[in-house]
């Protein structure tokens, strides 16, 4: 019986096509957030509470890295909010999987620099603008931020955060207000498949 023989280009379209076969090109799921915002106010003034949750597609939510720093965003487009969450690079898990505490201005031991930035109007005249912020340099965070799964192919994070911050001044305050009424702020949220940007 005469040996068969393949011709090399027949063969060569055969294993092309079974590469192909098993090469995963699904698109990278799309990225998604929620959050809800807490104001309690330590006054006895009206309104005592003010609480509003968000979601997508109204939030944004992605992240960004450079050699130093991995920094995740939950924003309210086009700048009207945004909380950030930052790290140290070289101190996450190569799965960036994990539980990570705030730094506070007494303690920067922890893993997070937290910020939260709201727009507001300014007393200075109509469409005049500043912002709240709150950061780590003001006040003393608490809660945690979680990273519950980091998809290294597409590089999408995911994960939750729960931020309270004791004593803060009133977040809805105009913006050059001398003595805004002061609150307890409480930020949570969940964040899926925020895409990891390289940045310089």
């Amino acid at each position: 019986m005469k040996p068969t023989t393949w011709p090399l280009p027949f063969l060569s379209l055969t294993l092309g096509l079974l590469t192909g076969c098993s090469r995963d090109d699904s698109p990278a799921p799309a990225a998604e957030a929620t959050y809800t915002r807490s104001v309690a106010y330590l006054d006895t003034a009206s309104p005592s509470q003010l609480d509003s949750t968000f979601k997508s597609p109204v939030l944004d939510t992605f992240a960004q890295q450079n050699a130093n720093y991995l920094t995740v965003f939950v924003q309210r487009p086009p700048n009207r909010e945004a909380i950030s969450f930052s790290f140290v690079r070289a101190k996450l898990p190569a799965n960036l999987v994990g539980t990570y505490s705030f730094k506070t201005k007494q303690n920067t031991a922890p893993d997070v620099d937290f910020a939260y930035r709201i727009e507001m109007t300014d007393q200075r005249g109509p469409g005049v603008f500043g912002y709240n912020v709150y950061d780590r340099l003001i006040y003393s965070p608490t809660g945690s931020f979680t990273i519950t799964a980091y998809d290294a192919k597409h590089r999408l994070v995911s994960g939750l955060f729960e931020v309270n911050v004791p004593n803060a001044s009133d977040p809805f305050a105009l913006y050059s207000t001398a003595i805004p009424r002061r609150c307890n702020l409480s930020l949570q949220g969940t964040f899926t498949n925020a895409l990891v940007q390289d940045v310089e």
